[in-house]
This record gives structure tokens, sequence and C-alpha cells, in this order.
């Protein structure tokens, strides 16, 4: 590999003439974490990888240096030249092949791309591509690149960003990523189905449920471990697995490896991640114990999946496979649409992690397909998007070791109920059939307060998972907002169970909660809003 990939554009800022620039340097991806969002709005230079090549890699030791002025002369259809990474490309030829149209490298023909194939890709796409690219040489300069408006105000607000301690509770990470996010991809992340009723019922469920505490009882200080699929964690939480986390981070779904394995939580790695696997588990510790998100996007992909087993097998890592069983088709996802069109060269960037309307998932993916499944693994199955008690019981006696109640973050289905309810739907259904011991229920979805974990466990929940928490967190503050966001619901439950009366998380039951208003959807109780943060601790509040 190169010396120059592996690294990351560092984008460097002056005024002249009235204009803000830049010029792009190049440094390890480990000091630039502050790029979070800068790049979101480019477009995507390789779109599929059917045509990645197998060849031998690009000439580590090339010694050619070609200037800016002169890649900035070849821009034509018929002379195309990009720079990526602190290397120059000749991809007249790759024009006519790529697979997402001509256009969406075409847009960077004679500058540099660096920010928009760094956010999506590794470094090793350039090796498998090199029968389709030829590199000319090392760049010798910097780019100058004006800002848009957008890049403008997202730098801007970075820069204004609350300190990471005036961070309080979960909402305000959303609040600072809205900020410092490009538009299109903040309605990426918040998007639901359809009207987005479920979305907002997720969150609700927990507005109507209430605690019942008990007084005067004689506890230690609260304990938080727990064990979940027979692992020992120091919280009952674990990472929910979900694609474009580039997005919001260059490091993506690294950030959460990282801060994870320090804290002994489970990180449920998604199948659409934004590193290769082996490069990805090549660098997560031996003794870190992961979950894996599978699912199957086309046919060809279900039929192959005893490679697919094995290869996940022998990372050494993965201790439960989760299947989404929620995706017989993509759901209707119109707010993210209706946003994409204004964008057209963002929407290209989204499309290689979200690309609504177009997929091609199996036509017959059924409790056959999961016992075949089964079969090939001594991992423990389980299955993720469930939303209905008789599918537990169902899942329970097939040996399923574990499910988790989700209705895909509201994204999927619409009207699917808040997993809440499943939750209290299922544990019912079990108990009548005495299967109560054979399977464990994990929930995720609206989840925001330490007070919802807990009510999630008191009615019978071994941990909940967390989306767009993570998100928000990386948005904001790279990897030191994921440990943030860990500390603000440990000092949050720790709180509640002193205040509920106990002390071990085993001990949390539904004798503590009263869930007599939990069907109830016959009101608006949204969340409440409040005013996030005064003038003088960072981002105007006006600026919404």
């Amino acid at each position: 590999m190169f010396r120059l990939l592996g690294k990351i554009p560092k984008v460097n800022f002056r005024l002249s003439k009235n204009k803000i620039t830049r010029s792009l340097s190049y440094v390890p991806v480990k000091n630039s974490y502050k790029l979070g969002g800068l790049f979101l709005t480019s477009s995507i230079i390789i779109g599929s990888s059917a045509i990645w090549s197998t060849r031998e890699p690009i000439d580590n030791d090339i010694q050619i240096r070609i200037s800016v002025d002169e890649v900035m002369k070849h821009n034509t259809i018929d002379d195309c030249w990009i720079a990526i990474n602190g290397l120059v490309f000749d991809v007249t030829r790759f024009l006519i092949s790529h697979p997402g149209g001509a256009e969406r490298i075409f847009k960077y023909a004679g500058k540099d791309a660096s920010g928009a194939f760094s956010q999506i890709h590794s470094t090793e796409v350039l090796d498998k591509m090199v029968e389709h690219i030829e590199c000319l040489g090392k760049l010798d300069g910097d780019f100058e690149i004006e800002l848009t408006d957008e890049q403008k105000r997202i730098e801007e607000n970075m820069k204004h960003r609350p300190d990471i301690n005036l961070i309080y509770n979960l909402n305000d990470f959303e609040f600072v990523a809205k900020q410092v996010l490009p538009e299109i991809t903040y309605y990426y992340f918040t998007t639901g189905a359809s009207d987005q009723h479920s979305v907002q019922e997720n969150s609700n469920a927990y507005n109507r449920v209430f605690f019942r505490p008990k007084v005067l009882q004689d506890i230690a200080d609260p304990d938080l471990r727990t064990e979940m699929l027979g692992n020992k964690v120091e919280l009952p939480i674990y990472v929910s697995g979900f694609a474009g986390s580039k997005f919001a981070h260059p490091l993506g779904e690294k950030n959460l490896q990282k801060v994870a394995y320090e804290r002994n939580i489970i990180e449920m790695v998604p199948k659409h991640m934004g590193w290769p696997f082996h490069e990805f588990f090549s660098e997560v510790p031996k003794d870190q114990k992961m979950w894996y998100q599978l699912q199957f996007d086309t046919q060809e992909e279900l039929d192959v999946v005893d490679k697919t087993l094995a290869k996940i097998e022998a990372t050494g890592n993965v201790k439960g496979i989760f299947v989404n069983v929620d995706l017989a088709d993509l759901g209707n996802r119109e707010k993210d649409s209706k946003k994409r069109v204004e964008d057209a060269a963002a929407a290209a960037v989204l499309a290689t992690v979200a690309n609504n309307g177009k997929v091609n998932f199996p036509q017959r993916f059924t409790w056959n397909s999961i016992k075949h499944i089964q079969s090939l693994t001594d991992l423990p199955i389980c299955l993720k998007g469930v939303q209905r008690g008789e599918d537990v019981v169902l899942a329970a006696m097939s040996g399923i070791k574990a499910v988790v109640l989700s209705n895909h973050g509201g994204r999927q289905l619409d009207f699917s109920r808040p997993p809440l309810e499943v939750l209290a739907e299922a544990k019912t259904m079990l108990k009548e059939k005495n299967l109560e011991d054979k399977i464990e229920i994990y929930i995720d979805g609206g989840i925001r307060r330490g007070s919802d974990i807990l009510k999630a466990l008191c009615l019978g929940a071994k941990g909940v998972g967390m989306g767009r928490p993570f998100l928000y967190a990386m948005a904001s503050y790279g990897e030191d907002g994921v440990r943030r966001l860990f500390d603000i619901l440990e000092t949050e439950m720790i709180n509640n169970m002193k205040l509920l009366g106990v002390d071990k998380i085993e001990d949390l039951n539904e004798d503590l909660i009263d869930i007599s208003n939990l069907k109830f959807r016959g009101f608006n109780n949204t969340r409440l809003e409040y005013p996030r943060f005064s003038n003088n601790a960072g981002i105007e509040t006006t600026r919404l």
C-alpha cells in the first residue's frame, strides 16, 4: 500500500479577496476527527464492487510528481484526471464504465476528490481499481476549493459548539448534530417511513410508563453490570448496527468499536459498514466481544450464506449473529427521498448505503431460511426486527437464542407498534407457554434516557440497543461524544435506580412500573422541547 493512502485530507482555511478558501494536505485519520460533516455533500467516486479488479496494486514507489495546475488542465470528458489522497489518476476510461454514471466522477474532473472518496471507501479500494484507472504520479501542491454556503455554516457551527461538558442529555447531542451536519445527512439520519407515526410513537411509549418506587430500602451503590447472550458487560446497552456511520464522522464504526471496548459494551457491527470487513476486524482486540448484524440484499447473498458465516466465525470476536427479518421490502422513507431530489450530488453519496426504492431482496426468506442458517453455525442465531408477540414465541420454539423487538427505528412500516408495547405482549405470551427462559429479548427504538432503559428492563428486556444517538454524538464530538453518551446514560441509570430503591439490574421487575396507560395513544404526548443552550454557551438557539 502506498504511503499516502490511509490518510485523509486536512483542511486549511484562509481568507483572500473576501472569499473563504481551503487547501488540502494529508494527515493520519486519527488526527482528523473534526472533519466530520465537511465532505458529506460530495459525490461518491466508485459506484460498484462488481468492477473491482484483483490485479496487483498500484506501484508504491512511483516518483513522478504532478502539479496542481497540470491536473486542472485535464478536465474534459475525453481527458479526465482527478486527485485522491495525494495521488493523481487518469479516469477517462472509467467514466464510460462507471455504473453510477459518468457525472459522479466528472464532477471532480481536474480537481481533488479526496474528501468524497475517503468518506465512503477504505484505502484498499484504489488498489482494486488498477484495471480501470491509471495512477500517473504524486500530487505536488495543494488544491484551493471555495467553500459552499453550507460548508461555511458547518465550519462556523463547529467552532461554536458548546463545550462537551455542557451536553447533559442525549437530546442535546441531536441539537448540536443538526447544526454541524449537512442538511441532507441530517434528514437521512432522522427520517422515518411515510408520515413517521412509528418514529414518534417509539419514543412516546416510554412517556406512558410510570415508576412505582420503593422507599426506605437498604441498598448499596447500584451495579449496572449484567450478561447479554452469556457475555458479561458493564451496561445493559449495546450499539445498534446501522449504515452510514461515516456520514457522521470519518472514522465511523471505528469510533464505536474503540469506546465499546474501553467500556466493555457490545457493539453490533453492521453488514453495511464504512470499512471492509477484514480491515475493520484486523484492528479489533482479540478479547473484544461483538455481535454482527446480517441481512441479505440479494438472493445471491442468501445462496452463499455458508461462506459469509464462515467469515464471521473466523473473526473470533462475534458472539452472536442478528439477522434482519423486517426487510421484505424497503420502507417508504418519504422525508429522506424528498430531500434527495433537492441535492442530487449528495444523494449519490447516500445511495451507497441507502438507495431508497432500488433493492432486490430475496423473494423467499422464511422461517425455513432461518432454520437453514442455524444449521450452518454454532454461533447463536438471533432475529432483529420482530414486531409481534406470536413471532417471539415461534422464535423461542425454534431455538432462536434472542430477538430484538424493533421496527427499524420507524423506518420500515409506518404504524408498526412501539417495541415497548410488543415487549409487554411478548413477555405475557412467553409466560403462558413456559418459554420465558428459552430466549433473551432486546429492544431498540426511541430510547433517549436512562429511565427509558430501566423501564424496558423492568418489562423484561435483557438489554437495549441505540442507534441514532451514537450518530449524533459522533457528528458533534467524535470519539469523545461516544464516551460522553455512555457517561450520561450511566449517571441517569444510577440516579434512577437509587430513587427506585434497587441496586442491581436483576432486581428490576414489573412491580416497579405502572403500564396501565402503555397502549393509550389518544393524545399527543411528544417529549417536551426546551432551550438547549444559552447564547453564551455555544451554538445559538435561534439558528434552529
